[in-house]
Order: C-alpha cells, then sequence, then structure tokens
C-alpha cells in the first residue's frame, strides 16, 4: 500500500485546489479520478462557454486567459492541466475508487483502473499527522 496523509478522490477543479493547498502546506497527498484530469469537463459539450470570467475560474494563484469575456470549454482545460502540471500533483487518472476502509487514524482507499488492476493507497496510524479523506466525485 502506498502511504499518504490525504487522498482526494476527485481531480476537477475543487479536487485540484484541494491538492494546491496541501502541497503547500508540504502535507503528502494524492488525488484520485475515475476519468482524466477535469474529467467533468473533459464531457462538456465542445463548444460550450462558461457563464462566469476566467479571474472567478482561477486556482493557486495562476492567472487564467482567455481569447474572450468568457472562457470556453477548451481554454478551462488546458489551464486546469497546465496548474495540476505545474505544482506537480500526484495525481491517478483512471482509477475508480470503490471505497474507503478504515479507522482510528488510519484509511485505506481501494481503487481499480481501466485495465482491472486494483491498487491501495491510504494512511498508515504511524504518522503523527491526522488522517484526512476528502471525497468530491469518486
Amino acid at each position: 500500500m502506498e502511504n499518504f496523509d490525504v487522498v482526494v478522490c476527485g481531480a476537477g477543479p475543487t479536487g485540484l485546489a484541494c491538492g494546491i493547498e496541501l502541497k503547500r502546506r508540504g502535507i503528502n497527498a494524492v488525488l484520485i479520478d475515475k476519468g482524466c484530469v477535469v474529467n467533468s469537463l473533459y464531457h462538456y459539450p465542445t463548444n460550450m462557454v462558461f457563464f462566469t470570467t476566467p479571474e472567478l475560474l482561477e486556482i493557486g494563484d495562476i492567472p487564467m486567459t482567455s481569447l474572450n469575456d468568457k472562457p470556453v470549454r477548451v481554454e478551462a482545460l488546458k489551464y486546469y492541466r497546465k496548474v495540476a502540471d505545474h505544482y506537480k500533483l500526484d495525481v491517478r487518472q483512471y482509477q475508480t475508487v470503490s471505497h474507503v476502509s478504515g479507522n482510528d487514524g488510519a484509511f485505506v482507499t481501494h481503487a481499480t483502473d481501466i485495465n482491472g488492476h486494483s491498487s491501495n493507497t491510504g494512511r498508515r496510524r504511524s504518522s503523527s499527522r491526522p488522517a484526512i479523506m476528502t471525497c468530491r466525485t469518486c
């Protein structure tokens, strides 16, 4: 089992923002997503335009630029993927979390990749930091 202080289920904008903040605090974290980075945005309509400005979509203190007043899907995909790369977040793509087990400061996240291989990530009790598990859209 790979040992982490935090496992974030979901590598969308919220999961990435969590990963960035954890990295800034020096907390050992991994992000697991059932699809690609920002998988939910990937499945938006191809020509979709956001109803908000780029500034409100920004994470990690990295500016988002857009050719127009409102960003489009492809700009958001590029932006969030570059932010994940910039912060060197440990993102495990195409892994579906089936369940989380554990208690008393320890947990195990059970996942399966697209080839059917199982993997376990989590946290043993030996660390002095409190165990954290956050889940967006497993």
